[in-house]
């Protein structure tokens, strides 16, 4: 073959690549356009659909609160462990007695706040009822009064008749009828918890202090509108010249839950009263050990009690569980059950709430009567 015939099978052969790079690349942006048309279809008629993210698990936190009161001799005088459940929608009250015996080391709580101040009352709380307390704050008296006169205090029905004069001022008499409806200030609240005036001794003044700050937790709820506007303030009484461990992030923490609560429009305070044995002349208490179990599996529950215990249910609130005689049934206990015509009411405080509480906390100069020496100075 000639070389001439050879070149120009070589230039026709070269001629022809283009044109079969043309039609290759045509037919990939073909295939390429009609592709994303037909994923553009699919995804408008939802036949196909982009992978949702898994939404994170949030985990709603409850909250163990040990508040302790300390008298102006500074003795423990009682303590109250508040556990939150935003989850549940509950609160649960647990009051103590200072003479509690801590079963670890045989030593009552009063006596440990000598020895380590809050933090050791904090320890021998979670020794004895097994659960962990997040936060602790100690309240003086006045702290203490304060709290229950910014909502117009409680309505408290007496079980019995309770009576005991003081020897240094009138504001801190003690004189109720049974089954008489009265409206119990802070001051008389204080003085209900430490002075010996209920028949079954200082089980009686723990069952009272239950049923106050259950009371007083189911009235912020009801005065709701109160509450919202002064959470900061509550804060701040509770925290000043407090031996506590709150910090500014645990307030803030809580406080957001607190505020998703109060829009509930639920009393969700209930009360545990602790039950055991007490010593001779009501020396020292020790816990029962079905109390503790039966508390733990309260604490572990998620669902909300509604209607607040002994609380009597005002206008806003839900009514109160009552028995088949239609009274206020009565919370059992092993070591003292509760007198079934016990009853406590939470009054809406008037517009002029806070005004008056300044206006009687001014007046109210004398210091609030402690017990005498045989109740270690509660």
């Amino acid at each position: 073959m000639s070389s001439a015939v050879k070149k120009r099978r070589k230039k026709k052969k070269r001629s022809q690549a283009p044109v079969a790079l043309v039609y290759v690349a045509t037919a990939l942006i073909s295939m390429a356009l009609l592709s994303m048309l037909s994923v553009y279809l699919l995804k408008n008629f939802k036949i196909i659909g982009v992978q949702k993210e898994e939404e994170p698990v949030v985990t709603v936190q409850s909250f163990n609160d040990m508040f302790a009161r300390v008298n102006t001799n500074g003795v423990l005088a009682d303590v109250t462990l508040v556990r939150m459940d935003p989850a549940g929608q509950s609160i649960l009250v647990v009051p103590m007695s200072p003479q509690t015996i801590d079963p670890k080391n045989n030593t009552t709580f009063r006596d440990l706040y000598d020895q380590g101040g809050m933090a050791g009352v904090k320890t021998a709380v979670e020794d004895t009822l097994g659960l962990t307390v997040d936060n602790y704050a100690s309240l003086s008296n006045d702290s203490f009064e304060r709290l229950f006169d910014i909502y117009g205090g409680i309505t408290y029905k007496a079980p019995e008749e309770l009576y005991k004069l003081s020897h240094d001022n009138d504001e801190n008499d003690i004189s109720i009828a049974k089954g008489t409806l009265v409206t119990l200030g802070g001051r008389q609240v204080l003085q209900l918890t430490q002075q010996l005036v209920f028949s079954n001794g200082r089980q009686g003044n723990t069952e009272f202090l239950g049923l106050a700050v259950e009371t007083l937790i189911n009235s912020m709820f009801q005065q709701a509108y109160i509450t919202q506007d002064n959470i900061d303030n509550l804060y701040s009484i509770i925290t000043t010249n407090s031996d506590t461990d709150f910090n500014e992030d645990d307030y803030k923490l809580q406080k957001s839950y607190l505020k998703e609560m109060l829009s509930s429009g639920l009393t969700p305070a209930t009360k545990m009263v602790p039950e055991g044995t007490w010593s001779q002349n009501d020396e020292t208490f020790s816990i029962s050990p079905d109390f503790v179990l039966a508390l733990k599996e309260r604490a572990a529950e998620t669902a909300p009690e509604i209607g607040g215990g002994e609380a009597i249910a005002t206008e806003d609130s839900a009514a109160v569980q009552t028995d088949e005689n239609g009274q206020p049934a009565a919370e059992p206990t092993e070591a003292a059950a509760e007198p079934a015509d016990t009853e406590a009411q939470t009054e809406p405080a008037p517009q002029e709430t806070q005004a008056e509480t300044q206006a009687e906390t001014q007046e109210q100069t004398a210091p609030p009567e402690e017990a005498p020496a045989e109740t270690a100075a509660e």
